[in-house]
């Protein structure tokens, strides 16, 4: 020990609180990181990256930046890297990564430990660029300062034969690092000078006795509620299959059931019981759309409730990937209070309910803000609800990620299950899968008679193919009007709003408020308030006509007497049948199925990006089926088979099976993959147009405008930006970027969440809408020009 005390951040308490000592923040990220990593054993390796990830704050230069005596700091990382390759050779290689990205992004696999060192001693040798050039001057310091350095023996070294599982290993290290990180100097901030580190609560282990009390409760409440419900008996036998193979053991599983049969609760059926016997940390629902969680979430909570004894942390919602740092992938400055940093969410808590986007892309990210939370996976059960929504074109790389973690002999020990009516054959791409992860993709299909099970409610709905013959809208609108109660869904936007219109005009005023209108020009509050309606209206059997887009489909709970749906992907129209007559409560319940006719200038698409393919393989399939077996074609959507088949036929059209070809959709992608270039890889893995910008929207103009006072009032304070954004997610639509010309522009404000800076339209993704746009009660944000397009 010296008498010179080196510093890792300022003041807190607004300036007027303690420093930080360095050694102290070293130390402290060193074992939360270690313990981490330990989870998925690499806890040492996390160490290492702890203590050396902020080596270079010993230098001068440093201490000088952060006591005003300077206006730039420099690089306070790469020295740390270096000494990590020279402390552990091939095992430094993932925490010198982690350590170089820390402040910046994952940049490129590094799969050569000579040719990496030589690249940072190289960086090293800029005096201008880093804090202190003489690497050895760094660490004595760190030595006499009583911080000593772990050897490594064992964790995580880079196999760039698996590309996938390569790089998906050195995200869950960087992952450990960052989020310790973030932890510690919020700790530090937080504080003040009567208490001068404030860390943030832990969230709850998951307790599994008492979790599966409480599920049990639950299901016998319903059970009870529920006896005269045809169904009752199917589910109770899903739930009771889904506990007898949660004794199995971890690995890839499917769940393969019809629609209303409660995959909901089958699968938290076996998530807790399975989680119990094989000691896993917690639980995680992935689904498609906002609006499922919101209904899932509302199930989970009123299982898991406080009047059940269970904390408000028990249950983290995290939907939304909106956190404004369009540049936080660039070296910063150290802006300690820059809030930012302090995003994202970390996912300690027993059950998380996230969506594809959020799960999927972080899998794939290659910032601290999504990487954060990747290694509080290990050791969960993982649920993939309505899986047939993985697009097709990023299935090899996603189903590679997800063996990785499930390989049976691998470090992270996740269970992951793929649930759906509709289960796509992703068996056939298993040679595919195995060049990135070893074990390739091989489930286990839960239920063991899938044939059964679906026949035994293959009655409940009728199905008429109406697609050869092209339907108009005005035709379609008049037979709508004939209906008291029903559901039309179509593949785009506009398409329901012409729909809506024609429709609207069909009704005498005494019935125009049953016709409503859902799609994702809707605020997320305004579909859940909608939705609402709509089951308010078919519980008390009220008139209801609903014309919506397809985010209706994938897991929402609505039970139509009939339903109208545009000829789409086949797994489309068979999650459509399971919004008719979903509970068996009428004898039969009826599907239409019909082919749009082209509009009057028949220019436009018929069809959202990425469906023309499966369209075009579902028109073929039953064409098929119809020259082949007419009568197969009504049952075709309560046969898993048949689904299959067309999955495969669907699979070998677009040249998907092929082990040895990478296609044209997937080539950006895997190309970035195999050359282990992780900025390329986030950029190319998008479920969603990343070109995607939010707009705040006055669905509750009382609210909106207190939305933007608390910007001009609040801006600057910690937690704000992380709590406003959680809040206006759910009054806010997106829209793809407008074209720099676009009169778009002139409705929008760019948002300014930071007093240091001006936003402009190029720099944000929050906008909100000027009052010369009126936000409309039923179709929610529409503008007028034909240059605008909406986030489907």
């Amino acid at each position: 020990m010296h008498d010179l005390t080196f510093w890792a951040h300022s003041a807190n308490g607004d300036g007027q609180g303690v420093w930080e000592p360095l050694r102290q923040h070293l130390q402290n990220v060193a074992d939360r990181a270690a313990s981490f990593a330990s989870v998925f054993h690499a806890g040492e390796q996390a160490r290492l990256a702890g203590l050396l990830h902020d080596l270079g704050k010993y230098a001068d230069r440093f201490q000088d930046y952060l006591a005003g005596k300077v206006a730039r700091a420099g690089d306070h990382w790469s020295a740390g890297a270096f000494q990590a390759l020279l402390q552990a050779r091939k095992l430094g290689v993932v925490p010198a990564m982690a350590i170089l990205a820390h402040h910046a992004c994952l940049e490129y696999l590094a799969d050569n430990p000579k040719r990496f060192a030589l690249a940072i001693k190289q960086q090293l040798s800029s005096s201008e660029r880093v804090t202190e050039s003489n690497y050895e001057l760094l660490l004595n310091r760190f030595i006499l300062d009583g911080l000593t350095l772990p050897q490594i023996s064992d964790g995580i070294s880079v196999e760039s034969e698996h590309a996938v599982s390569a790089m998906l290993d050195a995200r869950m290290l960087f992952s450990a690092l960052v989020d310790a990180d973030f932890l510690e100097t919020e700790a530090h901030f937080n504080g003040d000078a009567h208490q001068p580190r404030v860390p943030r609560p832990a969230g709850p282990p998951l307790d599994h006795d008492k979790a599966i009390e409480a599920f049990e409760r639950f299901v016998q409440s319903l059970r009870q509620n529920r006896r005269d419900d045809p169904l009752t008996s199917l589910r109770e036998q899903l739930q009771e299959t889904c506990r007898q193979r949660a004794n199995d053991p971890q690995g890839i599983y499917t769940l393969s059931a019809p629609t209303g049969l409660g995959k909901t609760l089958a699968m938290l059926a076996f998530a807790l019981y399975h989680a119990k016997r094989h000691n896993l940390r917690r639980i995680i629902l992935v689904m498609p759309y906002i609006n499922i969680i919101d209904q899932t979430a509302s199930v989970y909570r009123a299982i898991f409730s406080s009047e059940q004894g269970f904390s408000e942390g028990f249950i983290l919602e995290h939907h939304s990937l909106a956190d404004d740092s369009t540049d936080d992938k660039k070296q910063e400055e150290e802006n300690e209070k820059d809030l930012r940093r302090l995003l994202a969410e970390n996912w300690d808590a027993p059950i998380i309910l996230t969506t594809n986007v959020q799960f999927f892309e972080s899998l794939f990210a290659n910032r601290p803000s999504q990487c954060r939370k990747l290694h509080q996976i290990a050791r969960s059960v993982v649920l993939f609800d309505e899986v047939q929504t993985i697009p097709t074109r990023l299935a090899v790389a996603t189903l590679a990620a997800i063996a990785r973690l499930t390989q049976p002999d691998g470090p992270y020990g996740v269970t992951a299950v793929f649930a759906t009516a509709t289960q796509p054959a992703f068996t056939v791409l298993h040679e595919r899968v195995r060049k990135h992860a070893p074990s390739g993709w091989q489930p286990k299909e839960i239920v063991s008679d899938v044939v059964t099970i679906f026949q035994a409610t293959a009655g409940r709905v009728h199905v008429s193919w109406r697609d050869e013959q092209p339907t108009p809208w005005d035709t379609l609108a008049d037979e709508l009007a004939t209906h008291r109660q029903a559901l039309c869904i179509v593949n785009l936007k506009r398409h329901a709003i012409a729909l809506f219109e024609a429709l609207s005009e069909r009704l005498a005023e005494s019935e125009k408020p049953s016709l409503l209108h859902i799609s994702t020009n809707l605020c997320p509050l305004h579909r859940r308030e909608v939705l609402a309606e709509i089951n308010r209206r078919l519980r008390d059997d009220e008139p209801v006509r609903l014309v919506a887009t397809q985010c209706v489909e994938a897991g929402v709970d609505l039970d139509f007497p009939v339903v109208y749906r545009a000829l789409g992907p086949l797994e489309a129209i068979a999650q459509a049948a399971g919004r008719c007559n979903r509970h068996g409560k009428r004898k039969s319940g009826q599907l239409i199925v019909f082919q749009p006719a082209l509009e009057e200038n028949g220019t436009q698409r018929l069809y959202p990006p990425g469906y023309e393919e499966a369209v075009s393989a579902t028109d073929f399939y039953i064409k098929q089926l119809r020259a082949r077996d007419p009568t197969k074609l009504g049952m075709l959507l309560s046969d898993p088979a048949g689904i299959a088949d067309y999955y495969m036929l669907f699979y070998k059209i677009g040249g998907y099976t092929d082990p040895t070809t990478k296609l044209r959709q997937e080539k950006d992608l895997l190309d970035a993959i195999d050359a282990g270039d992780f900025e390329k890889v986030a950029e190319s893995y998008r479920l969603i147009n990343k070109n995607a910008v939010h707009v705040l929207v006055p669905y509750q103009p009382k609210y909106y405008q207190e939305l933007l006072d608390k910007i001009r009032e609040e801006k600057g304070k910690t937690g704000f930006l992380r709590n406003w954004i959680r809040e206006a997610t759910w009054h806010s639509v997106d829209i793809f970027r407008p074209k720099e010309d676009s009169p778009v522009w002139n409705y929008l404000q760019p948002i300014e969440f930071f007093s240091s800076r001006r936003s402009s339209s190029a720099q944000t993704n929050w906008y909100y809408l000027l009052p010369s746009v009126k936000y409309d009660e039923k179709l929610g944000l529409v503008f007028s020009d034909d240059d605008v397009s909406f986030v489907v």
